[in-house]
């Protein structure tokens, strides 16, 4: 028996993975070269027997049994050839614990295999790289709740809002990146072709789906980004409101300059 570590980093940017691969030099012999695979949404490649990087098009990346010198060295690779990130990657790891003859089950922050293969390694790198993707979402929109939070106290203790329409648009324009982003990487990933093949690896990838709680936690996000909607639809109501009554007052105003004007003219100028 051998225990496996797996680091899965979460960035910002979205990868484009058949690109990256060429400038790293993952470049497969021909067809059937077994250090790599990809598709449209990941690239995948064995540098030494059982060490393997994963690349997902979302914005992760997976590292199988990579020493930290390693993994630090190559994220530095690779985020150099992205744009500047706004803050440093978030870090997930997870144990694969490699048993000869066992069935592949989940335990509690493990998965028990009889052998670490592609297909395993794609099978677990999704869900991985799903769940610190998840992580780096739930900071952003945690920020984005934090500052609505801030208007709404303002608004609770002044009863008036002093706030740019400027920081709200941005705002609105940050909640809607993250709804995009979160459904590339959740909705847009498709079940790996291995699930539809083997019912063995299809109850795998469910359980590990369970084991770490995608669906529970992509709700848990979409429920705060539709309080931060709804919050932020009263805000925008309001300061369409206040617009308006500046707009009425400037309106009663100049009309008020205007009769002054004309009475000015006809009872004191025309003396």
């Amino acid at each position: 028996m051998r225990v496996v570590p797996v680091h899965a980093f979460g960035i910002a940017a979205t990868l484009r993975p058949r690109e990256l691969a060429t400038q790293l030099g993952w470049i497969p012999v021909d067809a059937d070269d077994a250090r790599y695979r990809m598709t449209k949404t990941f690239a995948m490649a064995r540098h030494d027997p059982g060490h393997w990087v994963v690349l997902f098009d979302f914005g992760a990346v997976v590292f199988f049994d990579c020493a930290k010198d390693e993994r630090d060295a190559f994220m530095t690779k690779l985020l150099a050839m992205l744009p500047p990130e706004p803050h440093p990657p978030l870090v997930e790891d997870y144990l694969v614990e490699v048993r000869e003859g066992a069935s592949p089950s989940v335990a509690f922050d493990r998965v028990i295999v009889p052998e670490i293969d592609p297909t395993i390694v794609e099978l677990l790198s999704v869900i991985v790289a799903q769940s610190v993707a998840i992580d780096y979402y739930e900071e952003d929109v945690g920020a984005i709740y934090r500052r609505v939070e801030q208007f709404t106290a303002n608004l609770a203790e002044r009863g008036s809002l002093r706030l740019p329409a400027r920081e709200v648009n941005r705002i609105v324009g940050n909640v809607l990146a993250v709804r995009n982003q979160i459904g590339m990487t959740l909705s847009l990933v498709d079940e790996p072709p291995a699930t539809w093949e083997r019912e063995i690896y299809d109850r795998l990838y469910r359980a590990l789906r369970n084991a770490f709680e995608i669906e529970d936690r992509h709700r848990a996000i979409e429920y705060k980004l539709q309080l931060i909607q709804q919050n932020l639809e009263i805000v925008v109501n309001l300061l369409q409101a206040r617009r308006g009554q500046v707009l009425e007052l400037t309106i009663i105003l100049l009309i008020a300059v205007e009769i002054g004007l004309t009475l000015l003219d006809k009872f004191v100028l025309r003396k």
